[in-house]
């Protein structure tokens, strides 16, 4: 089981549905990810029912935040982009506003960064910040990540324009070859 002494990480249910369409309908975090238009009740439960959680196939992973006082779900936290070849993939996570500042988003991370090296055998993790989400790049600072590269005006959000900023995580040593990529 993916759990500390507080939280567990844990596949998506159907019970999920009105947590998920609460958060996934939180404007001021659409900036973040293509949506552009509030997801109806039908879009969470269709997306809940069509649900493929093999990272390799669908390319995705997405795991409940729960805590496990009362089992109440908090947030998510997810892989996109899993690239089996390279053995990376790129992560998000949401808190629910109401358990922000708990350190839950630490603990979720550091589950994953386990499953994610030990289970997946992935070998590192990508994160795109807003340059201007304080609590997200001290979280990622905070957690091991190294500031890679900011990508100018790669966000849009009320008519302007925001730097997205690319963290990453090595889950094991990076190994240096001296060899030619031809050979």
């Amino acid at each position: 089981m993916l759990d500390d002494n507080c939280i567990r990480l844990r596949a998506l249910e159907r019970s999920d549905l009105i947590a998920l369409h609460q958060w996934e309908n939180i404007s001021r975090w659409w900036r973040t990810s293509s949506t552009l238009a509030p997801y109806s009740l039908r879009n969470v439960m269709d997306y809940l029912a069509s649900y493929d959680a093999d990272p390799f196939h669908s390319g995705q992973l997405r795991l409940i935040i729960e805590r496990k006082e009362g089992e109440e779900p908090v947030g998510f936290v997810e892989l996109y982009d899993v690239e089996v070849r390279h053995r990376r993939a790129n992560v998000g996570i949401l808190i629910a506003p109401s358990h922000q500042r708990r350190h839950m988003a630490s603990r979720a991370l550091r589950l994953l960064e386990g499953y994610c090296g030990k289970h997946l055998m992935l070998r590192q993790l990508l994160a795109y910040v807003p340059a201007d989400n304080l609590p997200s790049l001290s979280l990622f600072e905070r957690e091991g990540y190294v500031r890679v590269a900011t990508l100018p005006e790669w966000l849009t959000a009320d008519g302007s324009w925001i730097d997205a900023t690319v963290w990453q995580k090595f889950l094991v040593t990076p190994t240096v070859s001296n060899q030619p990529i031809d050979q």
